[in-house]
């Protein structure tokens, strides 16, 4: 009889069959026990058991804590699925924050009374489970509970529990974000000094408000993605940094993100200048150069680090005396001044690259407040005009 089949009492017998190991370093153990008539037929339970529980078959009879299914969850699922910088996010909410609070539960047992002091505590000073003294802000708290929703309801689809206990847990309320971005005589007043920088910064300012694209993307554009025939250009990935492993390409952020901008004609011959400069940089540099097809480049041809972009944004605002702005400003200053200039909601929301119109709405409700009222204004005019030509033909 194996060793791992304990007889416990009259045609009792106690399975156990381990299967990887816990969060901890400990082996994961599986217990069951069963009735059998004899050893023989306690072998075969056992093979049963051993053979359901290799394949993921777990019986509401085995317990598996939080903690462990976080590890094996974190392993099968997201790490053949999600980019490296998410995985990066999702190991520490897992480390920092889950695990250490509610990781000693079984899976089976969590339930949202279990869930709501959990969300409630990350925001609350003095009360992380990291060993931190600081709280989290509101979005590191809807990060965490999004992150525990979707391993909830990955164990609902591979038959663990039942249901998914955050959804019915209301999710932590977020302060509204103010979107910090520019107005039409700022964004002018912003682009007179961007002339005089050099073309390469020009041309990085210059196309992230032309097109609202987000920074990653900026900085992952090559000369392929670029039609000069039909003045266009295709997001079809986004660089990354992610700690201890450099920088890196992956597809952008979602479906929708992967998109076709079309360009004004003034970014176009700008696009042309800049190209023949860094064509003559190429050849300067001869050997020096590294061609990887990168249309934004470090002095040698490599990618662009997101943050030695950002850090050099920072400085060219506060030498010019501009308000500050993070470089991510720059794409919700091109989505205002669109709408707020009449452009209709789903073609700004398409250039963005939103998976939802209703997202762009929600972020970008003043600017389309601010549009309306000028329609409505347009109306008035319309309307009182109407009601002058009236009075001028009315008989008397």
């Amino acid at each position: 009889m194996p060793s791992k089949i304990r007889m416990r009492g009259n045609n009792t017998y106690e399975l156990a069959v381990t299967n990887g190991y816990d969060y901890y370093g400990k082996q994961i153990v599986y217990r069951k026990t069963v009735k059998a008539a004899n050893e023989r037929e306690a072998k075969r339970l056992y093979y049963e058991f051993e053979s359901s529980v290799i394949r993921g078959e777990l019986t509401q009879s085995v317990k598996i804590k939080i903690g462990d299914f976080a590890l094996q969850w974190y392993k099968e699922y997201c790490e053949p699925r999600l980019a490296a910088s998410t995985l990066q996010n999702y190991k520490r909410c897992l480390q920092q924050n889950i695990i250490p609070a509610i990781g000693h539960i079984d899976i089976r047992e969590l339930q949202p009374f279990h869930i709501v002091p959990f969300i409630n505590s990350l925001v609350q000073k003095d009360s992380r489970h990291d060993g931190k003294s600081e709280a989290v802000n509101g979005q590191a708290a809807m990060y965490c509970y999004r992150v525990l929703s979707s391993m909830l309801a990955t164990a609902v689809k591979w038959g663990l529990i039942p249901f998914n206990p955050c959804e019915r847990v209301d999710p932590p309320k977020i302060k509204k974000h103010i979107i910090n971005s520019y107005n039409g005589q700022e964004t002018q007043a912003m682009l007179d000094v961007v002339n005089q920088q050099s073309i390469r910064e020009r041309m990085i300012i210059t196309l992230a408000l032309a097109t609202g694209m987000r920074l990653g993307e900026l900085l992952a554009l090559q000369w392929s993605d670029i039609d000069f025939s039909m003045g266009t250009l295709q997001v079809v990935r986004s660089c990354q940094a992610v700690p201890y492993q450099g920088l890196s390409t992956k597809e952008p952020k979602n479906e929708s993100s992967i998109r076709c901008i079309t360009l004004p004609a003034t970014v176009m011959n700008m696009f042309g200048l800049y190209k023949q400069w860094q064509d003559s940089e190429k050849i300067r540099l001869g050997d020096e150069w590294i061609e990887q097809g990168w249309v934004f480049t470090t002095e040698k041809g490599g990618l662009i680090h997101p943050s030695t972009l950002s850090h050099w944004f920072k400085r060219f605002l506060a030498t010019n005396n501009l308000p500050h702005m993070p470089f991510h400003g720059i794409r919700h200053t091109s989505a205002s001044l669109l709408l707020a200039a009449g452009a209709p909601i789903k073609n700004v929301s398409t250039r963005l690259g939103h998976a939802d119109i209703r997202t762009t709405g929600n972020i970008y409700a003043q600017s389309l407040q601010s549009a309306d009222k000028e329609i409505a204004s347009k109306m008035d005019d319309i309307i009182d005009g109407k009601s002058k030509l009236l009075n001028e033909n009315k008989e008397i």
